[in-house]
């Protein structure tokens, strides 16, 4: 069962810039970035804030690192914007499984690795009133040292 909204996904043509506009004007603050390869972007992640079910709810702000990913291609017809909606669930296979189930075409086969080590997978926008959606598991947090 979805939980939350966990991220909205921003494509931009410079991470940089977007970054100081959120971090000037509302005061977010970088959470995380990394450079996933498989996806062709660089990103970072600013959180919003927490949510009750122990995750977070972030914007993730997207940069393409090549011309052949799909960020690219997105901004080349589209412009700097919303990219896509993400909803956290515990299980992504069992959730991406239902919601194929009811004729909503999954992209992956098998979730793929998403940011902070989550496991992502999404959903074709012709299927959810024109909008990209990602589901997301989070990567299980660390345990406290004792």
């Amino acid at each position: 069962m979805l939980t939350r909204i966990d991220h909205i996904g921003i494509a931009c043509f410079d991470l940089d810039k977007t970054v100081e506009f959120y971090r000037s004007t509302y005061g977010f603050e970088v959470f995380h970035t990394e450079v996933n390869e498989e996806q062709g972007v660089r990103e970072a992640m600013l959180k919003i804030n927490e949510t009750s079910d122990g995750g977070a709810t972030y914007l993730q702000l997207l940069e393409p690192v090549n011309d052949e990913s799909t960020v690219a291609k997105w901004l080349a017809k589209n412009g700097e914007g919303v990219h896509h909606i993400a909803f956290g669930t515990p299980d992504v296979d069992a959730d991406a499984a239902a919601i194929g189930a009811k004729g909503v075409r999954v992209l992956y086969e098998e979730p793929r690795r998403g940011s902070m080590d989550s496991r992502i997978t999404f959903l074709h926008p012709k299927d959810c009133h024109g909008v990209l959606t990602e589901l997301v598991t989070s990567a299980p947090a660390p345990s406290p040292e004792h």
